[in-house]
């Protein structure tokens, strides 16, 4: 698995005997804009160690939604009264993205009071030069490799095809045009995934992407969904995109945050968090994490 890097941004994080180490991948490579997210991802891990209501409080946006491992989502109000339950043992395995005016942190870490292991990620945005959370969501991490992967939508087994939502229309209203480009991009893609045309699919997806699945395996990264996509292809395999059940989208200069909720033909509801970048005008998907809801 190669690192998650983008090409604005490299960072590995490593927590060692207590302390918090900065380790970059490239020389130079940390910026203003980083590392005040950064700080401020640091200072949400202390305060919620602490359950201190007031300071987290303080760092989390007023959109801000936190999805447990189970697919349980809660708002800001929701969330705070529960903070004593949501200690963590120390992030392992973290690694960042500066996409300007969105920050994405993602690793592990083991929550003592479930016993069990989740891959997380942490989406900082920044609104009138202040930074807020405005996602906190967990995935199961499985226990060994899943043994099979073969994709995530529903195999159509033969039968028609007509992908209306969420090819041709979803139930959510863009408030302006930046937010209908983002989502008029991402619904191509889902045609792609629809018709395995690969080579329309790849562009739409930066190097460095990255994928954290709903079966807790190991992310995926562009080469590996590009064999998935090869090989359904190959097999004349149709996955049928799950249906949106909800979605809200950010756009914040040249990054975008999308949440939504799908409703897969088969198998249960799967809460997505995707982050998308503009380059040469382009929307690019950077990163996408999936969690089950039980």
């Amino acid at each position: 698995m190669q690192p998650f890097c983008s090409t604005l941004f490299r960072l590995t994080f490593l927590f060692c005997f207590g302390a918090f180490i900065l380790d970059c991948f490239a020389p130079n490579a940390r910026g203003a804009t980083g590392e005040s997210a950064l700080t401020l991802d640091h200072s949400l891990t202390a305060a919620i160690a602490k359950a201190d209501k007031v300071a987290t409080e303080k760092l989390l946006d007023t959109d801000f939604t936190w999805t447990d491992r189970t697919g349980k989502t809660r708002t800001k109000a929701e969330i705070l009264p529960a903070l004593e339950s949501l200690k963590t043992d120390r992030d392992e395995e973290v690694q960042a993205i500066d996409a300007g005016q969105v920050v994405l942190i993602r690793g592990s870490h083991r929550i003592p009071s479930q016993h069990d292991s989740v891959r997380f990620v942490r989406v900082w945005v920044k609104r009138q030069q202040t930074w807020q959370l405005l996602i906190y969501q967990e995935t199961k991490k499985a226990e060994k490799a899943p043994e099979k992967r073969s994709g995530f939508g529903s195999p159509g087994n033969g039968a028609p095809v007509a992908c209306e939502n969420p090819c041709k229309t979803v139930p959510y209203k863009a408030d302006n045009a930046a937010e209908q480009e983002v989502v008029s991009m991402w619904q191509a893609v889902e045609v792609t995934v629809l018709t395995n045309d690969v080579e329309a699919w790849a562009p739409n997806f930066t190097e460095d992407f990255l994928f954290v699945t709903p079966d807790g395996g190991v992310p995926l990264n562009k080469k590996d969904r590009v064999e998935m996509i090869t090989r359904l292809r190959k097999s004349n395999t149709t996955l049928i995109p799950a249906e949106v059940v909800s979605m809200k989208v950010w756009v914040l200069g040249d990054s975008a945050v999308m949440r939504s909720e799908h409703k897969p033909l088969h198998g249960r509801v799967l809460h997505v968090t995707r982050l998308f970048e503009k380059h040469d005008r382009h929307w690019q998907i950077a990163f996408g994490q999936q969690t089950a809801v039980e």
